[in-house]
């Protein structure tokens, strides 16, 4: 059998079409099974592939559940940057505002099944350093794509911060991160809900003209 660019070409598509299916059908099983109980051939069985499908993309179930929690998290980025410029103009508040930019974070994911990876990968974290060290760097980008997206709302309201913004991210995060446990320890689905997030915002925001300080700017 012959190849050449165009059937390697195919190849390529297929195998990157082989790995999203095993992305998007991956975190339920997770989520239902655990990565230790999951087994290969259920996760296999879930995406419609053969195992041999499963270890030309990934070499363990950690790594898929780490490729899955990655995926997430760049779709979180992209959605949070192309919706923002949108409900800056739409005239809301900029308390409205903030709580949009979590509602952005959870209306990706309408149940608790990507946040039960995530503490599945957290304990497991724990024990491996390794997967500590990835899942900081995937935290890291979240919480700078809310400090860009607070320090964008700051400067059209012509607010300022009274902490670090990167703080104040953390902060919504962690609140946004405490609904979904209570909402998973309820046995609950659907979004989280965010009713803290305008005072939290409220308490470490001042209006620019107070005292003539210029808009918050990135910290």
């Amino acid at each position: 059998m012959t190849s050449g660019p165009g059937r390697d070409e195919g190849a390529k598509r297929s195998r990157t079409a082989t790995r999203r299916r095993l992305l998007e059908t991956a975190a339920g099983v997770f989520a239902e099974r655990g990565i230790e109980g999951a087994s290969v051939g259920e996760l296999c069985a879930a995406a419609g592939f053969s195992r041999g499908a499963f270890y030309s993309n990934f070499d363990s179930k950690t790594d898929l559940a780490l490729a899955v929690y990655e995926d997430h998290v760049e779709q979180l980025v992209s959605r949070l940057g192309e919706q923002l410029e949108r409900w800056l103009t739409a005239g809301a508040s900029a308390e409205e505002v903030v709580v949009r930019i979590l509602e952005g974070l959870s209306d990706h994911t309408s149940d608790t099944t990507w946040h039960t990876v995530r503490l599945e990968l957290l304990l497991t974290a724990r024990r491996s350093p390794a997967v500590r060290e990835v899942l900081a760097g995937h935290r890291d980008a979240l919480v700078d794509a809310v400090v860009d997206a607070l320090t964008r709302v700051a400067r059209r309201q012509r607010l300022r911060f009274t902490v670090e913004v990167a703080d104040l991210a953390r902060m919504l995060l962690a609140t946004y991160d405490g609904s979904l446990n209570a909402r998973l320890a309820d046995g609950r689905e659907g979004a989280a809900e965010h009713d803290v997030a305008p005072a939290i915002w409220l308490a470490f925001t001042r209006p620019e003209e107070a005292d003539g300080t210029p808009p918050a700017d990135r910290r």
